[in-house]
């Protein structure tokens, strides 16, 4: 009996290791280390509220800019990864309000703007984000994405480390927007957005 438990606890093991790589990526060192700058950066100016359209807002726009190129340049299963460009995209425009903080700054308040409904039209906005979401599941279902991403996770071991930060990043981010702790919910979100670019890494490498 203990030999068969031993064997199958085996070749559970070698299961996992085929399936998980449990190897720490480099870069998840750089994205722990722009967490802590994020931090340090918030402490040493005393910042306790992170404004709409505010630096670190902007800045943490440049990481989904970074995955978006990535995948448009990345030739292998190319369907998977322009539909993973144009989600990215949907991310910086939801970052931007879809143009909100751009169009519709109120006069002498430079981190207030106003709310789409202000506009007699604001609502079209709504739908215009509505087709395009419609457009890219689109998109997915006419080109059978799912078969690339069967593929892609038989070819590539899941990384585990960067996909559980991901994971951890979103429910924080989740908590601190519920919470409207502002600090945290956007030094949270720029992490994840860091982790983004740190899957695309892995995965357009290990499948080249």
């Amino acid at each position: 009996m203990y030999y068969t438990n031993t064997i199958m606890f085996g070749l559970i093991k070698n299961k996992i290791k085929k399936c998980i790589d449990f190897s720490f990526q480099k870069t998840d060192i750089l994205t722990i280390f722009i967490l802590i700058l994020s931090i340090l950066y918030i402490n040493i100016f005393n910042i306790t509220k992170i404004q709409e359209n505010s630096l670190l807002e902007n800045i943490s726009l440049i990481p989904l800019f970074i995955a978006i190129v990535i995948c448009y340049r990345f030739k292998k299963y190319k369907k998977f990864f322009n539909c993973l460009a144009l989600l990215f995209i949907l991310m910086i425009l939801r970052e931007l309000s879809y143009g909100r903080v751009i169009f519709c700054q109120i006069p002498n308040c430079p981190n207030e703007f106003y709310t789409w409904s202000h506009y007699k039209y604001g609502y079209l906005v709504h739908v215009a984000v509505g087709f395009y979401v419609f457009a890219i599941a689109l998109y997915g279902i006419l080109n059978k994405i799912w078969l690339d991403i069967i593929k892609i996770i038989n070819k590539v071991k899941f990384p585990i480390w960067t996909l559980s930060s991901g994971i951890i990043f979103t429910i924080l981010q989740l908590y601190f927007e519920k919470t409207h702790n502002t600090c945290g919910e956007e030094t949270v979100e720029f992490a994840l957005y860091c982790t983004i670019v740190s899957i695309c890494i892995i995965y357009t490498k290990k499948l080249k």
